[in-house]
């Protein structure tokens, strides 16, 4: 059998190859035991999934809780959302325990269609109701089945921003109402749009208004990922200088996945001795494939959107876009130009808008596309 690579990119294997995130875990797993629902927030691929799948296997393994995750990031409307959560509950309950039993006597009354992911074989629902009450009420009743249940349920919806985006405009006051009268399921909802979850569990006109504990997840601290990646390497038989380790922190920024993706390309290498010229190589091995895809990305965009791009980038952090210094270094445009393309950048998931001591600050968000971006003449 193949050897694992310990350095996992996606999906979730145990927590021998989890880093960190005690306190956060710690966080989660107190407020699943103590009835409080959590705001798990984050840009995108810096572990809130693993996190929570993490989370969920310390509790699977004292038993405490039955635990599902849904993902609705590609849903587009609440027949969607009922699916997903349909689906992500039967994957969840064994059918031949007793629950998954009662679940399935629960589907026959609801009708889905069964079938089977192409990627991945677990099972699926389709509901296919004539009306909007109809998706409703069926929501209703997953979650009044969950209740029911003797075991307490933490649920994670992952994305949940992406309900805003439904043609139907009641759906987190529909939400809302049927979550606050759960009395033994907890959620997570997690997402990387921090404005917009802000906006949902922070403005007191709407529904879900101080309805969560707030968490945001960071970068791990650097020494403890140099740790982290030293000793798995250690325990396969490799290792790596200090100035490798450093230069891998430096050029991933610790962000989870980038951090992830450099060392599991290291350890697919083969190399006991890993230095800081190995990494080196590798860094720019895997920014030389994602080329053509960067490309792409500046065919797509106009040349201002492409031009500040490119400006951010080479800043790494923009607190101030449309300031005389910036637009003169980059040769940029005019300020109505500059925020009419930041808005754009935005739109598109090219770059994120967060907060830290100094302020708010734009970067590029795929960290591969910033250091590429970073070498242009």
């Amino acid at each position: 059998m193949a050897e694992r690579n310990p350095f996992i990119i996606s999906g979730y294997f145990g927590p021998e190859f989890f880093c960190d995130r005690e306190k956060e875990t710690r966080t989660l797993t107190a407020n699943a035991k103590n009835g409080v629902n959590t705001t798990l927030v984050s840009i995108r691929r810096m572990g809130k999934s693993g996190l929570i799948w993490h989370t969920m296997d310390q509790l699977t393994r004292k038993g405490s809780h039955t635990c599902i995750y849904c993902d609705i990031y590609a849903t587009g409307d609440l027949k969607d959302f009922t699916n997903k959560l349909g689906s992500a509950i039967l994957q969840a309950l064994p059918e031949k325990k007793p629950v998954g039993k009662k679940f399935m006597n629960l589907l026959k009354g609801l009708r889905p269609v069964f079938s089977y992911d192409a990627l991945s074989g677990q099972p699926q629902l389709s509901f296919t109701f004539a009306t909007q009450q109809q998706y409703e009420q069926s929501v209703e009743s997953l979650f009044r089945f969950l209740d029911s249940d003797k075991k307490p349920v933490l649920i994670a919806i992952d994305e949940f921003q992406q309900i805003t985006n439904y043609p139907e405009k009641n759906i987190e006051a529909l939400l809302r109402s049927q979550i606050q009268t759960l009395k033994n399921v907890y959620l997570i909802f997690s997402g990387s749009s921090h404005h917009l979850l802000s906006e949902m569990f922070s403005n007191g006109n709407r529904p879900f208004f101080a309805s969560t504990q707030f968490l945001y997840l960071k970068e791990i601290e650097q020494n403890i990922y140099k740790d982290f990646i030293k000793s798995i390497l250690i325990s396969y038989g490799r290792n790596i200088d200090e100035d490798a380790l450093d230069y891998i922190m430096h050029f991933s920024k610790a962000h989870t996945f980038y951090t992830q993706s450099i060392c599991n390309r290291l350890f697919a290498s083969g190399i006991k001795m890993i230095s800081q010229e190995i990494v080196k190589q590798e860094c720019n091995q895997l920014i030389t494939e994602h080329e053509q895809l960067f490309f792409q990305y500046r065919n797509l965009l106009t040349p201002v959107q492409w031009n500040l791009l490119e400006a951010i980038a080479k800043e790494g952090k923009v607190y101030q876009p449309t300031a005389k210094g910036f637009i003169e270094k980059y040769k940029i445009g005019i300020p109505a130009n500059i925020q009419r393309g930041l808005e754009s950048l935005l739109n598109k998931e090219m770059i994120f808008r967060e907060n830290d001591k100094d302020g708010a600050y734009y970067s590029v968000y795929d960290l591969f596309l910033s250091r590429w971006l970073e070498n242009l003449e």
